[in-house]
């Protein structure tokens, strides 16, 4: 707005001309042009040109950038917040810090819909979206200092005993639900082409899958762990050919049932031998 009032008023661009090229509204430029004309040296100074939504913010937009600081640090920690939880975080903000803000606020206990789209606008960077279900155990373990170990050793492996790719197998466990549950959507940094929710065990029981796949895109039948007593055939209706399964005696992960059971399950599928790496 100020580059567009100094170029009406000391560069004597047309004022539609200016307004044009500044992207403001032309009866806007000219009501300021005019508030500033008729202002005192002194006062023309401190003038101030932002709009009058602006003024009327309930944040400065110091606190709204640390509000964006903190939405984008929780959704990188894999807690991301949901519309309801930011525009709560937004009412408990303003009380902390003896703000103005609309009555209503108080009476639902969040910021209004008309600050949440405000914010949005002004805050581009920040979208809306669905996340993917991550466990708590996915990541602790994957940090900086695990992945360069991994890493270290995959390749001292590698340099010494020249694994093909159809040799290299993943095998990674996780919990099947026999209930749909979607994430709700958070916020969350634009353009962010993978994203996270850490997820509570505490969704119900659980069936645990043990999935097996090599470089090359070849599967191992998964093996199956059910945290009940008994095992029964018909558990294992519309599962992938080949699949495996275990009654584990309890609800829990792979770890109620032995390794050699699930590595014996691996082996069964290929040809292992120490001549044949």
């Amino acid at each position: 707005m100020k580059a567009a009032v100094m170029a009406h008023l000391k560069d004597g661009m047309p004022i539609r001309t200016a307004a044009t090229l500044h992207a403001v509204q032309k009866s806007t430029l000219s009501r300021y042009c005019k508030t500033y004309s008729a202002s005192a040296d002194k006062e023309k100074v401190a003038f101030r040109f932002t709009p009058r939504y602006d003024v009327k913010k309930v944040f400065s937009s110091e606190m709204e950038d640390s509000l964006e600081s903190y939405i984008l640090l929780s959704s990188r920690m894999y807690y991301g917040l949901t519309k309801k939880q930011t525009k709560k975080l937004a009412w408990e903000f303003v009380k902390a810090n003896t703000l103005k803000y609309p009555k209503s606020w108080d009476d639902n206990e969040a910021a209004g819909e008309d600050w949440y789209k405000g914010f949005m606008e002004r805050h581009t960077r920040i979208s809306l979206r669905r996340p993917e279900s991550t466990s708590l155990h996915c990541n602790l373990g994957f940090n900086r200092a695990a992945v360069d170990t991994f890493y270290k050793h995959l390749e001292e492996l590698q340099s010494k005993f020249h694994f093909p790719a159809d040799r290299i197998y993943n095998m990674d466990e996780t919990g099947l639900l026999n209930v749909q549950q979607k994430c709700r959507k958070v916020l969350s940094l634009k353009g962010v082409k993978q994203l996270g929710a850490t997820t509570s065990q505490e969704r119900g029981k659980l069936v645990t899958m043990v999935g097996t796949i090599n470089a090359m895109g070849s599967f191992i039948p998964p093996y199956l762990i059910f945290g009940r007593t008994r095992f029964v055939e018909r558990l294992l209706d519309g599962a992938p050919p080949g699949t495996k399964a275990v009654a584990s005696g309890k609800p829990g992960n792979a770890r109620m049932t032995t390794d050699d059971e699930v590595l014996r399950n691996k082996l069964e599928h290929r040809n292992v031998a120490k001549d044949n790496v």
